[in-house]
This record gives structure tokens, C-alpha cells and sequence, in this order.
């Protein structure tokens, strides 16, 4: 007979749940998070141990139009900034080919490129620029890479002139260093970063159905975004993402079944159907880590632990598991893409509306079962009614949100609708237009457009909405006639005659 003391740490001692179990588990919460409208659409991947034990889609491609995700796994899903990942790893994989280190100038790598006079840039490298730490405002360029498709892709390594140095220093999240990243792969490969990409990364891995563009895809696999109504159901709304802003920061669709692949690869160091996709060094310096964290909110992420970060991914933990990730969010779209590389499990789960944690629900909940943690299902439990309460919040913020806007729509301009009409330019940001269509005063910048509001008459102030956010654009407006310049984000864009 074993001893008391014994017998009961046996019986405490964590049972990892089978593949089987995991997999029907996680799958039973997704299918209940859209069930209960947390969401309008999910898809999730589980990988463990070098294969796929669940990728499946759930609820709507278009919610308005009752298109459900397909069976057939074939629905493409907007990564956001997991994108990151891809171009992290490329340039690490190119990094270990040429045995070049990461902390390599970026004036050596860029010798063409115009800084600005006070950037210092013979003091950043490439690493800088993979983790943050470049300490340069990019809004020019993200403006045109991430939203408008303004400037010219082609165009964007005159923009880095504009690229001030901040008043902060540390390590701040942006989409700048991942730009500069794939101007870096242009300079060293004649044909581009994105078909580098595709043939040096997603081909060796398997991923058949990964793509950095929307031309020449069937527009009806791609899972649409969807707003929130005040009445708690989803609408269905344009994919406004084109070629223009697929951008190596935040620009790929991918299927579930791709993406799976993904973390198989990547977690078991460049292995993948018992063969050696990629070097294992190169897989091993896209994580090993750059910079810490320098701001303390950035350390933590909902159930995640954050150290800091590496070649295209967050370095960080799970309840004391090592974990890497990389997470994306833009739109209604929010993607989660992690594995454990010690317990070779790993999660991917992309939703296009509604409570975007959810993903995360979903990859911890798998880590907790896979871990054999007595109380996955009631922690579970827990964190899915935390947001429950989290939705009902943002359909009261929606529904309050919606009263303000109407309201303001209730001001007298004072004006005609024409003396805000007009195209209005600046050479990093490009040319907003304003029009009035059936009445209505529309804009159109690059590839976004969409109806103006009134925010705030008496200071000549209108609300045009860019990738579901608000924008306030302040007109300039003589006594009589049409504005000269408009003001946006701080930047002044003046009449085209």
C-alpha cells in the first residue's frame, strides 16, 4: 500500500487531458461563444505534439446576408498584425543565410533612404526596427501602409523622412519597424518581399492559402467584419483592406488550416511533416529575444505574461510556460496565434467582430487542458462569463454611442453642404475628398471612403470613420465660400485648386 502522504500527491498531481478531449472541449466553447453572440464569426486551430487536432470555422462569413463559415475549412480570415510574424521570420531566415546579425546599421541595409536631421539613424540597426525600440514617429507612413493606401508602396522610403524622433524612449508597439523590415528584404531580394514571402516561407511550410493581397481571391471566403448594434446582433460591412494596404505590419488572409501549420513549424524548429522546412537557427533567432518591455502594461495581456520582443513575435509566458505569440487587431478583426514550445501545443483563433478576447479565452482554456489543470473548466467558466458582461457593456457603450452621434447630426452648420466639399492634400498623408452624393457630404481617402457627420458645428468639425474609428476632421473656413485647408490629427491639408 503506498503511503498516505503519497497517494495524495499522486491524485493532486495534474492529468494532461488526450488530444480527443482537448480538441472537443475547445471546440464546445467556440461554438457556444458564437451560439450566445459573443461573436458573429470564429475560426480556431489547436495544433499538438506536430499535427492539427481541430481547425474548424463557426457562425457567419456575413452575418447580415446569413452566410455561415463554411464546413470545408476554406474561409479566409485577416490576420492583422499576426502578420508580423511572417515578416519577422523572413528577415531572420534571410539573417541565417547570409550569417548577417540582426544588430547590423540600418544605414547599411537602407543606404539610399533620407532620415530625418535629428533620427540619428547611424545609431539604430535592424534590430531596433524588429523590436520597437527605433523611438520614431511613423505615422506618415503607417497612415498609407495600414489605412488609406494614399502614398504608394513604392513611395513609402521617402516618407521615412518624416519620421521625427519621440519624446519616449523604450519599447513602443508600432507598425513602422515592420515596414522598414520588408523595405530590407526589397533591398537584398530583386523580387520584393511579398513574393519572397510566398516562396521562401509559405510554400516550404505547407501554407497553400496565405496571401498579402485581395486581387484575384474569391471576395466571398474572406470572413467579412461586422459591427456591434445597439440591439446586441452583428452588420456585416465592407472588407476595406486592398493590395495597396496589405502591408508586411498588418496585411495577410490566411486559412485556418494554413495558420495551424503555422505554429506546427515554427514550435518544433522548422520541422513539419517529418521534414526540415526551414533551418532550425533560423527558426531560433526569429525568437530569441531583442528588447524587453519598458512599459509596465505592455508586460501583461489579458491571461498572458509579456517579456519583451523578438523577430516578429511576442517572447512571454503562460501560468510560468514559455510562450511566443503574436497577437493582431484591426477592424472589428482580432487574431491570436501562440504555442507553448515546451508541451508543443499551440492555438490559433480569429474572430471578425464582437468580443475579440474571446480568442484568448479560447488558447488558454486549451493550454489549461493540456496541462491537465484541475480547474480548466471552471477557470473557463469563469473568464466566459467575465465576458458576457464585457459584451453587455459594449452594447450599452454602442447604444449610447449611437443616441451621441444622432444627436450631433441634429446641429445647424450654418453653411451649405458645398462649402465643405473639395480635395484637400499633404505630400506624406495624400489627398482627402469630400463630395456631396444624394445630399449627403461623403469622403473618399485611398482606398477608404464613407459618409461624413457632424461632430461639432460651431467649430466647423465633421466625423468620418477609418477603419472603425472615429476621425475628426476640422474645416477652415472663410466668411463665405468653401474651407481652404481642413486639419487632421494635427496635420494640415490644404485646397487643391
Amino acid at each position: 500500500m503506498l503511503p498516505l502522504a503519497f497517494a495524495l500527491l499522486v491524485s493532486a498531481a495534474p492529468i494532461p487531458r488526450a488530444d480527443s478531449t482537448i480538441a472537443l472541449a475547445v471546440d464546445s466553447l467556440a461554438a457556444r461563444a458564437v451560439a450566445r453572440g459573443l461573436v458573429p464569426g470564429l475560426g480556431v486551430a489547436v495544433t499538438k505534439d506536430g499535427r492539427t487536432i481541430l481547425a474548424r470555422g463557426y457562425g457567419f462569413v456575413d452575418a447580415t446576408a446569413k452566410v455561415p463559415v463554411p464546413a470545408n475549412e476554406r474561409t479566409l480570415w485577416y490576420v492583422a498584425s499576426t502578420s508580423k510574424s511572417f515578416t519577422g521570420f523572413a528577415v531572420a531566415l534571410l539573417a541565417a543565410a547570409f550569417q548577417r546579425r540582426l544588430d547590423t546599421p540600418i544605414t547599411t541595409l537602407l543606404p539610399r533612404v533620407k532620415w530625418h536631421p535629428d533620427a540619428r539613424p547611424d545609431t539604430l540597426t535592424l534590430a531596433h526596427f524588429l523590436s520597437h525600440t527605433h523611438n520614431l514617429d511613423d505615422r506618415a507612413l503607417v497612415s498609407s501602409a495600414a489605412f488609406t493606401g494614399a502614398i504608394p508602396e513604392a513611395q513609402w522610403p521617402q516618407l521615412i523622412v518624416r519620421a521625427a524622433p519621440r519624446k519616449e524612449h523604450g519599447l513602443y508597439y508600432s507598425n513602422f519597424g515592420y515596414n522598414i523590415a520588408a523595405m530590407v528584404i526589397d533591398g537584398v531580394r530583386a523580387e520584393g518581399w511579398k513574393a519572397y514571402l510566398q516562396h521562401a516561407v509559405y510554400q516550404p511550410a505547407g501554407m497553400t492559402e496565405t496571401y498579402t493581397r485581395v486581387s484575384g481571391l474569391d471576395t466571398n471566403r474572406i470572413a467579412r467584419p461586422h459591427d456591434l448594434r445597439s440591439d446586441g446582433s452583428f452588420a456585416s460591412k465592407r472588407f476595406a483592406k486592398t493590395d495597396a494596404t496589405m502591408n508586411s505590419a498588418g496585411g495577410h488572409l490566411a486559412t485556418m488550416h494554413d495558420l495551424a501549420r503555422w505554429t506546427i513549424v515554427q514550435m518544433d524548429g522548422g520541422k513539419i511533416d517529418g521534414k526540415q522546412a526551414f533551418p532550425a537557427d533560423a527558426v531560433a533567432l526569429s525568437h530569441k529575444l531583442i528588447a524587453r518591455h519598458t512599459v509596465e502594461d505592455s508586460r501583461h495581456f489579458v491571461y498572458f505574461d509579456r517579456e519583451g520582443w523578438a523577430s516578429g513575435w511576442d517572447i512571454g509566458a503562460y501560468e510560468g510556460e514559455p510562450m511566443v505569440s503574436r497577437f493582431g487587431g484591426y477592424d472589428a478583426y482580432r487574431s491570436h496565434l501562440s504555442f507553448l514550445p515546451k508541451r508543443r501545443i499551440g492555438v490559433v483563433a480569429v474572430t471578425n467582430g464582437g468580443v475579440g478576447l474571446v480568442t484568448d479565452l479560447i488558447a488558454a482554456f486549451a493550454y489549461d487542458l493540456q496541462a491537465g489543470r484541475p480547474d480548466a473548466r471552471a477557470r473557463a467558466e469563469q473568464r466566459f462569463a467575465e465576458l458576457e458582461e464585457r459584451f453587455k457593456t459594449g452594447v450599452q457603450r454602442t447604444a449610447s454611442n449611437d443616441s451621441t452621434r444622432a444627436e450631433r447630426q441634429k446641429q445647424s452648420l450654418g453653411r451649405p453642404l458645398e462649402d465643405f466639399t473639395g480635395r484637400f492634400t499633404e505630400p506624406a498623408f495624400g489627398e482627402i475628398q469630400f463630395a456631396v452624393i444624394d445630399k449627403r457630404l461623403m469622403y473618399r481617402w485611398g482606398v477608404m471612403q464613407g459618409p461624413v457627420e457632424i461632430f461639432d458645428a460651431e467649430k466647423h468639425q465633421m466625423r468620418i470613420e477609418i477603419a472603425g474609428s472615429g476621425v475628426v476632421v476640422t474645416f477652415v473656413l472663410p466668411e463665405k465660400g468653401p474651407a481652404q485647408s481642413i486639419q487632421v490629427q494635427e496635420t494640415t491639408y490644404t485646397r487643391v485648386p
